[in-house]
């Protein structure tokens, strides 16, 4: 990982075919739930064999010590299936039940959107066009790779644009990197405001592992009773353009502490995310040591090396 590098611009090449954020979200959740099912066919079958088993062992006047194995590795089984089963549905990196949510809000936004704009109406900036949601909105025509139960959601809020003047630091002071940081939390204490700089965890993994890169928030939009968030990429491209930007809701966003802000203390073994030197990535890193500006991190993958980050791009992740 000495070389970790964020490609620019979109997406990488191999990713090609998949030029949507929102449709490669979406091919992830299928390949998820396919192995979801998986896991629920073998609980099936090693709740079917303890049946059995242990009916076998209620009739026996005494049971082998055979029996008495297998009936606790069926049981140990079971249950490393049912703990596998909850870390997909509730945990990274597969997080179905929230990646299922933050597709269903920007399915809506997108087909909104779609609705609004007259059949042969031209945008009136061009260079809206490069707005990338986590599926793009260039098509008033559902995503065909979209199940018809997300199709049946057009029409519903309706848009507001809101221009939120960026906000002064509040005089109580909250330490960041806790709860009150992250996601609809994040979103409720008022952290994502026009301007803010925010972790960004993009629709899927890249081919280095990275998923959360650095972006600041450029507009803010209530639809219905949720507010999507455009987040801009603060890299330009090759090309010199501006950085890539995407929709997402507050799901997906932590953000990133003010420089006047008072820190929280993470302790030595804690996991974090942090920005990983001289890049605009995040990755995941334990806690090994700090100064007074800087945590000590070993970064996952790394070679067991020990970086230095600025402590206000490291980021507590517990729940994310």
């Amino acid at each position: 990982m000495a070389a970790r590098n964020r490609p620019r611009n979109g997406l990488v090449k191999d990713e090609a075919s998949d030029t949507h954020e929102e449709r490669a979200m979406w091919n992830t959740i299928v390949n998820d739930l396919k192995k979801l099912r998986g896991i629920q066919i073998r609980a099936a079958e090693v709740a079917k064999q303890q049946v059995e088993l242990e009916g076998k062992v209620a009739k026996s006047s005494a049971p082998s010590i055979q029996e008495i194995d297998e009936l606790q590795e069926l049981y140990r089984e079971g249950v490393r299936l049912a703990e596998e089963e909850q870390r997909m549905l509730n945990e990274e990196p597969s997080d179905v039940i929230k990646n299922i949510g933050i597709l269903t809000a920007l399915r809506t936004a997108s087909e909104t959107d779609s609705v609004r704009l007259p059949p042969q109406a031209k945008p009136r900036n061009p260079k809206r066009q490069k707005v990338e949601t986590d599926g793009a909105t260039d098509s008033p025509v559902p995503s065909p790779s979209m199940p018809p139960a997300l199709n049946k959601v057009k029409g519903q809020g309706q848009i507001r644009s809101v221009s939120i003047p960026r906000q002064p630091d509040p005089i109580v002071k909250i330490e960041e990197g806790t709860e009150g940081s992250k996601g609809p939390a994040g979103e409720r204490a008022g952290k994502f405001f026009i301007g803010a700089e925010v972790a960004y965890k993009q629709a899927r993994p890249r081919e280095d592992g990275s998923q959360w890169i650095q972006c600041n928030i450029t507009n803010v939009t209530d639809k219905g009773n949720k507010k999507i968030y455009e987040v801009q990429d603060p890299e330009p491209d090759e090309n010199g353009a501006p950085g890539q930007v995407y929709k997402t809701t507050a799901a997906a966003l932590i953000a990133i502490p003010g420089v006047d802000t008072v820190l929280v203390d993470f302790p030595v073994g804690k996991h974090v995310l942090a920005r990983y030197p001289e890049t605009t990535t995040f990755y995941r890193a334990e806690v090994t040591g700090s100064k007074k500006d800087v945590y000590r991190l070993k970064f996952e993958d790394d070679q067991n090396q020990e970086m230095e980050v600025g402590r206000r791009f490291v980021l507590d992740v517990s729940s994310k």
